[in-house]
This record gives structure tokens, C-alpha cells and sequence, in this order.
């Protein structure tokens, strides 16, 4: 990308967000629930709101299979519903007592049946029902005429595809939810029926083919050919799909640990949620995660994220009872829960020495690097720059972590508490795998490699790769992860090529170690899209984002400046504060965007940004704008990576630039400065060390209060062509 000023060109790299102008591939039974993609169905009854309704009781059924008898396995579906349970007891209230786990060889096809008769036999009209279900999906022949493609949906039980063991079909399920007696039912299904094979290393779709034997299934159609009981209007229904029907839901190792890559991003925006969040904000913030594991996984493809419902129904609180009113802050400052924790958080012990306990660490990501603030006892609204001490897991013990706090920080007390501030850093190793390649030929292409990347590792199908190598003809190829982008060609007697190829995959390391910035439990809020996206309302349907890059070609000097080859972002925050934009092109280059020295001094000076106001950065693609500066898309194509850094102080935001910027000019390859960068960002979770919040006013014209320091980020992709 070129940042110009007065024609000046700057090289600049670039980013997008894209939302799809397609229909959701979402089918509705019963009037209620959806057994057709990975996605949530959420039944939610709009009460009088001239009544005050009473809380009911919340009740939960989670189901997850790993091991099956007769189908492929999976490996992360029962951490999906460990994780779960957690975030339902901790964050939303659920009693443990009135939480059902079915996992492996407990959720055959009858115990789940009986589990979810049982669930909708004793709710009540004011209960609140989660059923999340982590596993394979699949599909069988339609018997009664209500799926328009003749196949419906189905959920395949850890005995599934045994003798005499059919599926369970969406019908039957739908037969079941008509005698539930309360609207506020959330239905998680993390599976799919239709997914395609991957050549990524452990990310498995969760499907499994067509079940053929459709005479198992003519024995059980009695009683299901009714539909429609609740229609879609009346029954306020909003879906959350993780896919259309033509993708996978996948299943892969994230940070250190095996999820459901739809879990994993639900269960993010599950855990800061405000309790007032709706179906659109849950959403909006899944999109954003699954957009970091794109760019983190190095995929091009990624399952799309879609929301479905009445217009109106979107807005209604997701855990319809869990809305309360929230305790006053100050104008532009991050809302603060006035009742229950206002994230997830983990039991913390003290041990010997400077050593703590993470009780059951591994449920909430708790693995080795990551970085965890430890609060008092009892605590609950969990204020940003307010943390006891800070803590760096350094082992696993079982599903417990064992931390080291900080050499500054104080010993903290029996039942403290803890809560996620930033995952494990990135592997400085660069991951190959060959596939393809005859034996006789790996040996020089590892040569002709290591000799230019120098942290190269080689793997084999049993460990994750970051970049694959494969050989069609005499011809070298490294592709991305999932196996579906070339990003360089060599042959083996062209070195010249082959180092090219080999700097593109060197620098990818940084791509990783940006997006490993992040702190999961942030009270700041990034919306962020390219300025030309739109989203598409109708009156009962609302389209939303997928993940795929949004597609822009490099500007020729004769062309016009348009959104199709000059980058316009929309960018807003629910609370005043700095932002940076930094970008990772496609050859691992890392810059700086914004702010820069290019523009006007009356344009969000130090990038300061107010609470709630759409920015449009920069302000205008016309000439003389107010910006004084624009991001043209210029070589290299590829994909770029850009990431978006919210601070609510002044001095973070500095420490973030500053550090970012001596990566610029130390080149490809450096990241030791993002090792300093995350310790920088980890000490501003606690008081009085090094990191403050700024005590004056600044040029921006607003002030942060004293311990609020807090940072969050977002990123988006983006595909550039010739």
C-alpha cells in the first residue's frame, strides 16, 4: 500500500473486512429451532414491557464427542463444552448444579435424546435453556416432504453409524423443543452437514457423509411430519450460523488446546460480553475472532459467520433474564456490570514461592505463555488497571495451570481471581510441511530453504504447519496452510526464486506474533469494516458479515481513487481512546498507519477517537481531504493483515507505536521488540507498574481517570490483485 501526500508516494500495506450479499443457508423447523448449519438457534419470547417479569431458572445440557465408534474422531468438541460450562457458571449465572454434561461414551443416541426430554419436561415458562452440542453433523434422505432439498439434517451420536443406530434427525429434535414452555431456549449446534476435505494440518470439518441406510430411518417418521408450530414473526427467532450449507465447521488446535473454531470465537464473545448483549453484538464480535484465527491459521477459506432473524429480534438481550441494569460511568468510559462478574474468571491459589494455581486453567485457555491479572477475592467488575498482580503460566497440571507472578507484584490471597489478559506469544519457528514431494526431492528443497530461513521446522502430518510445499511437475510450490493459495513457486535449480520464496515464508512469523497481541477480557469495543461494506436488512432477514478478504486491485497512476484501490476504514469505540493501526503485508513487512506524520493536525490528533462516533480514516478519498493522507494499494498482492489497537491511555498507546516501529526498521524476522511490547501491555493491567493512565488532558481533549488503563484490538484481511 502507498500512503500519499501531494502525490508523495509512501509504501503502505493494507486491510479489509467483507460482508456478503448472499442468502443464509439456514433452514427452521417447528418454528424454532435450526439443526441445518453450525449456528445457534435462540428462541426468545418479546415479554409486555409494561410487566416485570421474574428471573427463572437457568438451566444448561452440554454435549460433546470426541471419541466415536464407527465415524472419524474429533479433538476438540469436549473441550468445546468444558470451556462452556465454565464461562455458563461464571459469567452468566448458570448454577453448576443445573448444568448437564454428556461427553464420549455418555452421549449415545438415547441418553441424548433422554437428556433433552428431560430438559424441556421440566422447564418452565421464565426458565432459560442452552443446549450446545459439539460434534458431527450429517444428512439423510427427507421422508415427510418438509426440507426443500429432499435431505434432512442430522446429528450423528457417539454410537452413531453402528448397527440398528440412526442419526438423530432434525425432526425428531424439532418434536421434542414443541413442548418446551419457555421462549428464552439457546440452541448451539457445532456442526455441519456439508464439509469438504482440508489439507490442513489437524483442522477437520465436523461432518460426516450421508447416512445410506434410509430404512432405519421409515421406522421412525411417526408423529414428525408437523411443522411451523411457532412461526418465525411470532417466535422472535434469531440464528447465528457458523457456516452455510456448502462449508465446514472446523475443528483445530487454538492456543495450545483443540476447539471447535466456531466454540472457540462464541466462547471470546461469551466471556466480555456486557449482560445486555444482543444476537448483533455477540455476533460482531465472532466475526472479529474468527477473522484473527484466519489470518493466524494462514487460510484463505474460513467458515462464514451469518445472522438470521426479525430485524427487531436482534436487539433483545441474548440470555433474555441475564439483562440488568448496569451502575452509572462516566460519559465515554466502558459500562461497568452491576451485578455478577463482568467476565469469565478462574479460581487463583497461592503456592510456594512466587507460584499460583490456575484452578481448572486449561477450561478458559489458560496454557503456557499466556499472561492472566490477578484480582481479590470476591471481586466482580474486574476494572481495568486495577489487577493485584500479573501472572505467566509456565505448566499444565492436569486441567490446573501453574503460574509465576511477576517479580514486582505481591503474593496474592487464598480464592483470588483471575482473568485472561494475553494468550501464549507465537512460536518464533517457522512450521513446513512437504506433501507430495517425492522422496528423492525433499532433501534439496530442505537444503535450498533452511539456508535462507533460519528458524525454519520441518513437520510432518502429525504437527501443525504454517505453510505447506508441494510439487506439481518440476515446479516448487508454498501454499498456505489450508492448501487452497500459492504464495511462491521455485524449481530446484533456481535458487533465486527459491530464497524469494523462502523470505515470504521467514516473515510470517510476524503476522502470528501481532495477532497473539490480544487481551481477551478488555472492556474497549472495536467495530471495524472497510468504509464500503454494507450490511443488508430486509423485513425479516438480516444478512451478515462473512470472513472471507475483501478484494481490492492496486491503483494505476491513471486511475481514479476509488474504494476498489484505495483503503477507507469505518472505525468505532464504545469508550474514549487512542487507536493504532498497524499493517503486515503479504511479505511479512510491519508498519505503522496510523497515526502518521502525513496528517493534518486537526485530524483525530495522536489518534484519539470518541466514544460512539463513526471514523472514517481517512475521511475522504478526494482530493484535499481533511485527513491529508490516503492508503493506496499498491505491490505487493497477496494478503495482508492488519490489526487495530484500541488504549484508553495515551502512554500505552505510545509504548504499542514505538515498539511497532523499531520492528519497521529492523526488518523481517525481528520479534523481539514484540516480546518488550507484550510485557508493556501486560503491566498496564496492574497499579503503579511502569504503564499509568495519563493524569491531564492532551491534545484530544480528553483525559483518562486514573487506574482505567485498558487496551483491546481487532483485525481484518484483506486480498489484493494485480
Amino acid at each position: 500500500m502507498r500512503l500519499d501526500h501531494n502525490c508523495e508516494p509512501w509504501r503502505r500495506p493494507q486491510l479489509g473486512m467483507h460482508k456478503a450479499n448472499r442468502s443464509m443457508a439456514m433452514r427452521w423447523k417447528m418454528g424454532a429451532l435450526c439443526i441445518c448449519a453450525v449456528g445457534i438457534a435462540v428462541a426468545q419470547g418479546v415479554p409486555d414491557r409494561r410487566e416485570e417479569r421474574p428471573d427463572g431458572v437457568k438451566r444448561a445440557l452440554l454435549i460433546g464427542i470426541n471419541k466415536y465408534r464407527a465415524v472419524t474422531g474429533l479433538q476438540g468438541a469436549v473441550n468445546d463444552v468444558e470451556t462452556m460450562r465454565e464461562i455458563l457458571i461464571k459469567r452468566w449465572g448458570f448454577p453448576p448444579g443445573n448444568i448437564t454434561m454428556l461427553t464420549d461414551e455418555g452421549a449415545t443416541r438415547e441418553n441424548m435424546l433422554a437428556a433433552v426430554r428431560r430438559i424441556v419436561a421440566i422447564s418452565e415458562p421464565q426458565d432459560t435453556i442452552y443446549i450446545h452440542y459439539s460434534g458431527h453433523g450429517s444428512q439423510v434422505e427427507d421422508l415427510n416432504g418438509d426440507e426443500e432439498d429432499g435431505l434432512d439434517e442430522t446429528l450423528v451420536p457417539q454410537d452413531g453409524r453402528t448397527n440398528g443406530i440412526r442419526d438423530i434427525v432434525d425432526d425428531e429434535l424439532d418434536d421434542i423443543f414443541s413442548g418446551l414452555r419457555t421462549h428464552n431456549v439457546i440452541v448451539v449446534l457445532d456442526s455441519c452437514h456439508s464439509g469438504t476435505a482440508t489439507r490442513s494440518f489437524d483442522v477437520r470439518a465436523r461432518s460426516v457423509p450421508q447416512d445410506m441406510r434410509i430404512g432405519l430411518y421409515k421406522t421412525g417418521v411417526t408423529g414428525m411430519t408437523k411443522r411451523g408450530i411457532n412461526p418465525l414473526k411470532k417466535a422472535r427467532l434469531v440464528a447465528i450460523g457458523a457456516a452455510a450449507d456448502d462449508e465446514e465447521a472446523l475443528d483445530g488446535p487454538i492456543d495450545g488446546n483443540y476447539h471447535g473454531f466456531f466454540t472457540y470465537a462464541l466462547a471470546r464473545a461469551l466471556t466480555a460480553a456486557n449482560s445486555d448483549a444482543t444476537p448483533r453484538d455477540i455476533f460482531a464480535a465472532v466475526v472479529q475472532e474468527l477473522g484473527r484465527l484466519q489470518a493466524a491459521f494462514g487460510r484463505i477459506t474460513m467458515p462464514e459467520p451469518q445472522l438470521e432473524g426479525p430485524p427487531e429480534a436482534l436487539d433483545q438481550p441474548l440470555f433474555a433474564n441475564s439483562s440488568r441494569a448496569q451502575a452509572s460511568t462516566a460519559p465515554g468510559q466502558p459500562r461497568i456490570e452491576s451485578s455478577g462478574a463482568r467476565v469469565a474468571w478462574l479460581g487463583a491459589e497461592p503456592a510456594p514461592g512466587r507460584e499460583i494455581i490456575l484452578v481448572r486453567g486449561t477450561t478458559l485457555g489458560a496454557t503456557p505463555g499466556s499472561t492472566w491479572a490477578i484480582y481479590p477475592p470476591g471481586e466482580a467488575a474486574f476494572a481495568a488497571g486495577g489487577a493485584r498482580s500479573v501472572a505467566t503460566v509456565f505448566q499444565l497440571s492436569g486441567k490446573d495451570a501453574r503460574a509465576i507472578l511477576s517479580a514486582d507484584a505481591p503474593a496474592i490471597e487464598p480464592e483470588s481471581r483471575a482473568i485472561a489478559l494475553l494468550p501464549a506469544p507465537s512460536s518464533s519457528r517457522i512450521a513446513i510441511r512437504m506433501t507430495d514431494v517425492p522422496r528423492a526431492e525433499r532433501t534439496r528443497v530442505e537444503e535450498i530453504l533452511k539456508k535462507y530461513v533460519k528458524n525454519v521446522e520441518w513437520v510432518g502430518a502429525d504437527q501443525p504447519a504454517r505453510f505447506l510445499i508441494d510439487m506439481q511437475g518440476d515446479i516448487f510450490r508454498l501454499l498456505t496452510a489450508d492448501g487452497l493459495s500459492v504464495l511462491g513457486e521455485f524449481r530446484i535449480n533456481d535458487e533465486k526464486a527459491a530464497a524469494e520464496v523462502a523470505r515470504l515464508a521467514s516473515r510470517s512469523a510476524n503476522v502470528v506474533g501481532l495477532l497473539a497481541l490480544d487481551n481477551p477480557s478488555s472492556q474497549l469495543r472495536i467495530n471495524l469494516r472497510v468504509a464500503s461494506s454494507q450490511s443488508i436488512a430486509s423485513r425479516d432477514i438480516r444478512l451478515a458479515s462473512n470472513t472471507a478478504p475483501a478484494r481490492l486491485h492496486i491503483r494505476h497512476p491513471s486511475e481514479s481513487r476509488s474504494t476498489e484501490n484505495s483503503l477507507q476504514l469505518d472505525i468505532d469505540v464504545n469508550a474514549d481512546s487512542y487507536i493504532t493501526i498497524v499493517d503486515v503485508d503479504s511479505e511479512g513487512n510491519m508498519t505503522v498507519l496510523f497515526p502518521n506524520n502525513y496528517q493534518h493536525g486537526d485530524f483525530l490528533a495522536n489518534g484519539a477517537v470518541r466514544a460512539g462516533q463513526h471514523n472514517l480514516i481517512p475521511d475522504s478519498l478526494d482530493s484535499g481531504n481533511r485527513a491529508g493522507f490516503y492508503w493506496d494499494y499498491g505491490p505487493p498482492h497477496g494478503t495482508d493483515t492488519v490489526r487495530v489497537f484500541a488504549s484508553s491511555g495515551l502512554a500505552t498507546a505510545t509504548a504499542i507505536r514505538e515498539r511497532i516501529n523499531a520492528l519497521q526498521k529492523r526488518g523481517a524476522g525481528a520479534t523481539d521488540d514484540l516480546g518488550e511490547l507484550r510485557k508493556d501491555l501486560s503491566q498496564s493491567a496492574a497499579r503503579g507498574i511502569s504503564l499509568v493512565a495519563d493524569r491531564s488532558p492532551s491534545s484530544s481533549g480528553f483525559a483518562v481517570p486514573a487506574g482505567s488503563v485498558d487496551w483491546s484490538a481487532a483485525s481484518v484481511t484483506i486480498q489484493i490483485t494485480d
